[in-house]
């Protein structure tokens, strides 16, 4: 009788590390069912839905819950089995150097697209047959609009910062061991873009979710070259919060006077453009204060 066992040919241990697709899917599944449970903790807590300050508690805490403990030590994401510094040092959380220039890059690149992104009121304005005069540009940007103790827009923004975690901390290492630098950048913006879809579960309105896909997916490039250039998720993270919490603050008037479709139309131009504008002061700055990455000493896809 032949013996088919051969020697030395040990089925490999499936390695959930290897299979980018894979951990993509269970990490959605995994962060909607523990967003479900932290949902449902809050409300016996005594914290409403329609609390001001439940995005401290949920989804944070889900982020938490997924990304700092059942990625590391259940899922053993990115890399495999690994002790707890070496998963934050590669997700790029740890270490975080320069500090002061990274601090920097993150704010000036946030408000740079901020203001960006305000120029749409000014040719709003101009398409609409307004003067755009003194009086209009001194209050065409109200900060105020957004900070406290007007508004709590830090505390919607706050989770914002564990979405950097997941997709160009988490996913984009995943990526990157099966695809080129580019290409990963491109699978993690549209799959960041598209999951915001899940919002319309929750009763978003259908247009509001259009422009927050278009925005993810255009942003979401940026977020992974910035990351990647200065292989910290610092700034990115800092972008991310700080767009969030003050993008009413620069778009309150073209929000106001403007239609659901011309809002789309503006974001589909607008936002490309931002995009390139931000990869090309990234790059200058970098390229002046910031070394790059000595183990991705030829990337860069602004080329």
């Amino acid at each position: 009788m032949l013996n088919r066992k051969i020697r030395g040919n040990k089925p490999r241990k499936f390695n959930l590390s290897n299979h980018p697709w894979i951990s993509l899917a269970a990490l959605w599944v995994t962060g909607i069912f523990v967003l479900i449970i932290t949902a449902a903790g809050a409300n016996k807590l005594g914290v409403p839905g329609n609390s001001p300050f439940r995005p401290l508690v949920t989804p944070t805490l889900a982020h938490i819950i997924v990304l700092f403990l059942i990625v590391p030590f259940v899922f053993q994401l990115p890399n495999g089995k690994s002790n707890y510094r070496n998963f934050l040092k590669a997700i790029r959380l740890i270490p975080i150097k320069p500090f002061l220039l990274l601090l920097i890059l993150g704010i000036t690149s946030s408000f740079v697209f901020l203001f960006l992104l305000s120029l749409n009121s000014i040719i709003l304005r101009a398409t609409q047959g307004f003067p755009i005069n003194l009086t209009f540009l001194k209050h065409y940007i109200d900060l105020s609009l957004d900070l406290p103790p007007r508004s709590l827009s830090w505390v919607a923004a706050f989770p914002s910062i564990f979405e950097e975690v997941s997709w160009r901390g988490v996913m984009l290492v995943l990526f990157m061991k099966k695809y080129s630098a580019r290409k990963s950048i491109l699978i993690t913006a549209l799959g960041f873009g598209l999951f915001h879809l899940i919002n319309l579960l929750g009763g978003v309105d259908l247009n509001f979710v259009i422009l927050q896909v278009i925005m993810g997916s255009a942003v979401g490039f940026f977020y992974g070259y910035l990351v990647l250039r200065t292989n910290s998720l610092l700034p990115a993270m800092l972008f991310h919060f700080l767009v969030n919490m003050f993008i009413g603050s620069f778009t309150f008037y073209f929000q106001r006077y403007t239609s659901d479709g011309t809002k789309i139309l503006y974001a589909l131009v607008s936002y490309p453009i931002a995009v390139l504008v931000l990869i090309v002061l990234t790059k200058a700055f970098c390229k002046k204060w910031i070394s790059e990455p000595e183990y991705f000493p030829s990337f860069d896809i602004s080329s």
